[in-house]
Protein backbone atom coordinates (compact mmCIF):
# COMPACT_ATOMS: atom_id res chain seq x y z
CA UNK A 1 0.00 0.00 0.00
CA UNK A 2 1.48 3.31 -1.14
CA UNK A 3 2.03 5.91 1.81
CA UNK A 4 -0.71 8.36 0.03
CA UNK A 5 -3.06 5.65 0.36
CA UNK A 6 -1.91 5.07 4.46
CA UNK A 7 -2.19 8.46 4.71
CA UNK A 8 -5.76 9.06 3.09
CA UNK A 9 -7.31 5.75 5.23
CA UNK A 10 -5.72 7.14 8.56
CA UNK A 11 -7.84 10.39 7.12
CA UNK A 12 -10.85 8.35 7.22
CA UNK A 13 -10.15 7.12 10.85
CA UNK A 14 -9.48 10.41 12.12
CA UNK A 15 -12.81 11.68 10.43
CA UNK A 16 -14.43 8.73 12.28
CA UNK A 17 -13.43 9.82 15.24
CA UNK A 18 -14.21 13.78 15.07
CA UNK A 19 -17.52 12.70 13.80
CA UNK A 20 -18.53 10.48 16.15
CA UNK A 21 -22.15 10.55 17.66
CA UNK A 22 -21.31 9.10 21.04
CA UNK A 23 -18.61 7.69 23.04
CA UNK A 24 -19.06 4.28 22.33
CA UNK A 25 -19.05 5.33 18.41
CA UNK A 26 -15.48 7.42 19.27
CA UNK A 27 -13.80 4.76 21.14
CA UNK A 28 -14.58 2.07 18.60
CA UNK A 29 -13.65 4.75 15.81
CA UNK A 30 -10.03 4.78 18.19
CA UNK A 31 -9.95 1.16 18.06
CA UNK A 32 -10.16 0.85 14.40
CA UNK A 33 -7.29 3.49 13.89
CA UNK A 34 -5.19 1.66 16.41
CA UNK A 35 -6.05 -1.69 14.59
CA UNK A 36 -4.60 -0.14 11.02
CA UNK A 37 -1.56 1.52 12.07
CA UNK A 38 -0.60 -1.72 14.67
CA UNK A 39 -1.53 -3.67 11.50
CA UNK A 40 0.86 -2.05 9.22
CA UNK A 41 3.76 -1.74 11.44
CA UNK A 42 3.64 -5.46 12.57
CA UNK A 43 3.47 -7.46 10.16
CA UNK A 44 1.15 -10.76 11.63
CA UNK A 45 -1.77 -12.55 9.91
CA UNK A 46 -5.50 -10.86 11.11
CA UNK A 47 -5.89 -14.03 13.36
CA UNK A 48 -3.16 -12.94 15.40
CA UNK A 49 -3.61 -9.26 15.22
CA UNK A 50 -7.43 -9.78 16.49
CA UNK A 51 -6.19 -11.71 19.77
CA UNK A 52 -3.53 -9.00 20.69
CA UNK A 53 -3.59 -8.33 24.36
CA UNK A 54 -2.29 -5.13 26.64
CA UNK A 55 0.06 -7.82 28.09
CA UNK A 56 1.87 -8.55 25.09
CA UNK A 57 3.05 -4.82 24.39
CA UNK A 58 3.76 -4.06 28.72
CA UNK A 59 5.29 -4.96 31.77
CA UNK A 60 3.57 -3.45 35.02
CA UNK A 61 6.11 -2.03 37.07
CA UNK A 62 6.17 -2.49 40.83
CA UNK A 63 4.16 1.20 41.00
CA UNK A 64 1.29 -0.19 38.82
CA UNK A 65 2.52 1.87 35.84
CA UNK A 66 3.21 -0.02 32.58
CA UNK A 67 6.51 0.13 30.22
CA UNK A 68 7.13 -1.32 26.75
CA UNK A 69 8.72 -4.51 26.75
CA UNK A 70 11.16 -4.45 24.08
CA UNK A 71 9.65 -7.55 22.20
CA UNK A 72 7.22 -10.02 22.40
CA UNK A 73 7.42 -13.37 20.66
CA UNK A 74 3.89 -14.40 19.60
CA UNK A 75 2.99 -18.08 18.32
CA UNK A 76 0.93 -17.45 15.14
CA UNK A 77 -1.96 -19.48 15.04
CA UNK A 78 -1.02 -21.22 11.28
CA UNK A 79 2.56 -22.40 13.23
CA UNK A 80 1.47 -23.75 16.14
CA UNK A 81 1.45 -27.31 15.23
CA UNK A 82 5.39 -26.12 14.18
CA UNK A 83 5.85 -25.24 17.48
CA UNK A 84 7.43 -21.87 15.96
CA UNK A 85 7.41 -18.18 17.89
CA UNK A 86 7.98 -15.20 15.94
CA UNK A 87 9.33 -11.86 17.77
CA UNK A 88 7.04 -8.89 17.32
CA UNK A 89 9.07 -5.56 17.88
CA UNK A 90 7.47 -2.11 18.61
CA UNK A 91 8.55 0.67 16.60
CA UNK A 92 7.65 4.51 17.41
CA UNK A 93 4.41 4.49 15.27
CA UNK A 94 3.17 1.04 17.07
CA UNK A 95 3.79 3.11 21.01
CA UNK A 96 2.93 6.33 20.16
CA UNK A 97 -0.70 5.07 18.62
CA UNK A 98 -0.74 3.17 21.66
CA UNK A 99 -0.56 5.88 24.68
CA UNK A 100 -2.52 8.31 22.32
CA UNK A 101 -5.37 5.50 22.83
CA UNK A 102 -4.55 4.46 26.08
CA UNK A 103 -4.46 8.55 27.23
CA UNK A 104 -8.10 7.98 26.52
CA UNK A 105 -8.93 5.05 27.22
CA UNK A 106 -7.16 4.07 30.06
CA UNK A 107 -6.12 0.18 30.66
CA UNK A 108 -8.32 -1.58 33.20
CA UNK A 109 -6.80 -4.91 32.60
CA UNK A 110 -3.50 -5.69 31.18
CA UNK A 111 -5.05 -9.24 30.08
CA UNK A 112 -7.91 -7.65 27.91
CA UNK A 113 -7.90 -7.69 24.28
CA UNK A 114 -7.08 -4.25 22.22
CA UNK A 115 -9.63 -4.82 19.75
CA UNK A 116 -12.58 -6.32 21.74
CA UNK A 117 -15.85 -6.88 20.21
CA UNK A 118 -19.39 -5.57 20.80
CA UNK A 119 -19.95 -8.96 22.92
CA UNK A 120 -17.45 -8.32 25.83
CA UNK A 121 -14.25 -9.32 26.21
CA UNK A 122 -13.85 -11.26 23.20
CA UNK A 123 -11.48 -10.19 20.12
CA UNK A 124 -13.61 -9.20 17.18
CA UNK A 125 -13.71 -11.75 14.72
CA UNK A 126 -11.41 -11.87 11.63
CA UNK A 127 -14.63 -11.16 9.29
CA UNK A 128 -15.04 -7.70 11.25
CA UNK A 129 -11.51 -7.09 11.03
CA UNK A 130 -11.36 -7.44 7.23
CA UNK A 131 -14.64 -5.14 7.02
CA UNK A 132 -12.94 -2.38 9.26
CA UNK A 133 -9.95 -1.85 6.78
CA UNK A 134 -12.44 -2.85 3.23
CA UNK A 135 -14.84 0.25 4.28
CA UNK A 136 -11.87 2.43 5.24
CA UNK A 137 -10.34 1.65 1.95
CA UNK A 138 -13.74 2.58 -0.20
CA UNK A 139 -14.28 6.02 2.21
CA UNK A 140 -10.53 6.93 1.13
CA UNK A 141 -11.24 6.77 -2.58
CA UNK A 142 -8.95 3.86 -2.83
CA UNK A 143 -9.94 1.65 -6.59
CA UNK A 144 -7.37 -1.44 -4.94
CA UNK A 145 -8.75 -4.06 -3.49
CA UNK A 146 -7.42 -3.44 0.57
CA UNK A 147 -8.89 -6.30 3.47
CA UNK A 148 -7.15 -7.44 6.20
CA UNK A 149 -4.54 -9.31 4.36
CA UNK A 150 -3.11 -6.12 2.92
CA UNK A 151 -2.34 -4.92 6.23
CA UNK A 152 0.83 -7.63 6.42
CA UNK A 153 1.60 -7.37 2.63
CA UNK A 154 2.27 -3.39 3.71
CA UNK A 155 4.35 -4.39 6.31
CA UNK A 156 6.41 -6.59 4.27
CA UNK A 157 6.51 -4.14 1.44
CA UNK A 158 7.40 -0.63 3.20
CA UNK A 159 10.12 -2.91 4.68
CA UNK A 160 11.62 -4.19 1.37
CA UNK A 161 11.20 -0.98 -0.01
CA UNK A 162 13.43 1.32 2.84
CA UNK A 163 16.05 -1.37 2.86
CA UNK A 164 19.39 -0.28 2.20
CA UNK A 165 20.33 -4.52 1.55
CA UNK A 166 17.06 -5.37 -0.14
CA UNK A 167 18.14 -9.02 -0.87
CA UNK A 168 18.85 -9.33 2.95
CA UNK A 169 15.70 -7.70 3.28
CA UNK A 170 14.21 -10.18 1.64
CA UNK A 171 15.49 -13.45 3.29
CA UNK A 172 14.70 -11.12 6.62
CA UNK A 173 11.10 -11.67 5.27
CA UNK A 174 10.63 -14.77 4.22
CA UNK A 175 11.54 -15.82 7.85
CA UNK A 176 9.13 -13.26 9.18
CA UNK A 177 6.47 -14.43 6.87
CA UNK A 178 7.54 -18.46 7.06
CA UNK A 179 7.84 -18.55 3.00
CA UNK A 180 9.79 -21.45 1.51
CA UNK A 181 11.24 -19.05 -0.75
CA UNK A 182 12.26 -15.40 -0.85
CA UNK A 183 10.52 -15.83 -4.77
CA UNK A 184 7.32 -16.51 -2.44
CA UNK A 185 7.78 -13.41 -0.11
CA UNK A 186 8.72 -11.25 -3.47
CA UNK A 187 5.32 -11.91 -5.04
CA UNK A 188 3.37 -11.69 -2.06
CA UNK A 189 4.19 -8.31 -1.06
CA UNK A 190 3.89 -7.41 -4.73
CA UNK A 191 7.69 -6.50 -5.41
CA UNK A 192 7.78 -8.40 -8.70
CA UNK A 193 4.67 -6.42 -9.86
CA UNK A 194 5.91 -3.34 -9.26
CA UNK A 195 9.42 -4.50 -11.30
CA UNK A 196 7.27 -5.38 -14.17
CA UNK A 197 5.44 -2.54 -14.37
CA UNK A 198 8.74 -0.37 -14.32
CA UNK A 199 10.35 -2.88 -16.80
CA UNK A 200 7.46 -1.92 -19.46
CA UNK A 201 7.80 2.25 -18.48
CA UNK A 202 11.59 1.88 -18.73
CA UNK A 203 11.36 1.06 -22.72
CA UNK A 204 10.25 3.55 -25.24
CA UNK A 205 12.31 1.86 -28.27
CA UNK A 206 11.76 3.71 -31.38
CA UNK A 207 9.90 6.62 -29.84
CA UNK A 208 12.79 9.38 -31.51
CA UNK A 209 11.79 7.70 -34.14
CA UNK A 210 7.66 8.65 -34.60
CA UNK A 211 6.99 11.77 -36.10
Amino acid sequence: MASEKINAMIEVFNKHIEEAKDSTKKQIACRNKLLFIIGINVGIRASDLRTLKWSFFFDVQNNDEFEFKKFYKIQPMKQRKQKKFVPMYFNDAVKTAINDYVSKYPIENIDDYLFPSHKGNEPIVVSSLWRIIKDAASEAGIKQNIGSHSLRKTFGFWCWHLAEDKNKALVILQQIFNHSSTQMTAKYIGILDDEIEDMFYSLDLGLNMIN
